[in-house]
Parts: structure tokens; C-alpha cells; sequence
């Protein structure tokens, strides 16, 4: 998949030269982080012969709505969405749209209705005064 990072490290390091990049030339970066750590191997997963094939099938879903400049990388139950050039309030929309998304394919591939959610964080740069999540503090999580 174009974009889709298999190391979270070299994920890691990205983000930290895309902050770089913005803070240099007074630019917006933004993180989405999608929390799917509920949705477990044990789920009565439809559609897919195994939960390896629901989990790659759910990236490439991920990945065909989002922008190609968007970079992605998945790790422990998240997917991670490194959005260049966008505002916290990009990212926002982009939240929005993706929950929705999420819900219709997660429900129409898992029997439990307690599952059909996807919950997201927000991040960005440069940090407004409302108390958004700095993607330092991204940074910070990941080690």
C-alpha cells in the first residue's frame, strides 16, 4: 500500500521530520489516531477468512479515504494517520467522515454491535489554545 508505513518506528521518525518541517516554515501538521485495540481475534468477524484479512482489508479501507500525501502505519490495535499540511480543524473533518466510514464497514464485518465503534485522537501543530492534543505529546506516547 502507497503510504502505509510497516515500521512504527520509521513512522515515528517521520512525524518528528514533518513537525521539523512545519515549525521551520510555519506550516500544519496533524496526527489522527484510530483506536481499534477492541475488535480481538476472538470477534465473530463476516467476510473475511481470517482476522489477518479483516485487519488489512480495514488499512486499505483506511487508506483508500484518506488524501495519497496522507502516511499511515498500524500498531497494536491503532492506525495512525500523519496528515501534512493540515490544520487540527482538517483533521477534525477527516475524524469525522472516517467515524462514519468505520462504523458502516466495522458493522457490516462483525456480528457484535458493541464493537461498531472506532473511537479517535486528534493532534497537531502548531497547538491552539483550547487544550488540543500536541503531536509532541504524540511523540511522547509512542516511546
Amino acid at each position: 500500500m502507497n503510504g502505509f508505513y510497516n515500521d512504527l518506528k520509521a513512522f515515528r521518525n517521520r512525524v518528528g521530520e514533518e513537525l521539523l518541517r512545519a515549525r521551520r516554515y510555519a506550516t500544519f501538521v496533524s496526527l489522527v489516531s484510530i483506536d481499534l485495540s477492541h475488535i480481538s481475534r476472538d470477534d465473530e468477524i463476516e467476510n473475511f477468512g481470517t482476522f489477518s484479512d479483516f485487519m488489512v482489508s480495514l488499512r486499505r479501507f483506511v487508506r483508500e479515504s484518506t488524501r495519497d500525501t496522507d502516511l499511515l502505519t498500524a500498531a497494536d490495535g491503532r492506525i495512525y494517520l500523519l496528515l501534512v499540511d493540515t490544520p487540527l480543524e482538517g483533521a477534525h473533518a477527516l475524524s469525522g467522515r472516517l467515524q462514519a466510514a468505520l462504523r458502516y464497514f466495522i458493522c457490516d464485518n462483525i456480528k457484535s454491535p458493541l464493537k461498531w465503534r472506532a473511537p479517535m485522537k486528534e493532534y497537531s501543530f502548531p497547538v491552539s489554545s483550547n487544550g488540543t492534543r500536541d503531536l509532541h505529546s504524540f511523540l511522547d506516547e509512542l516511546e
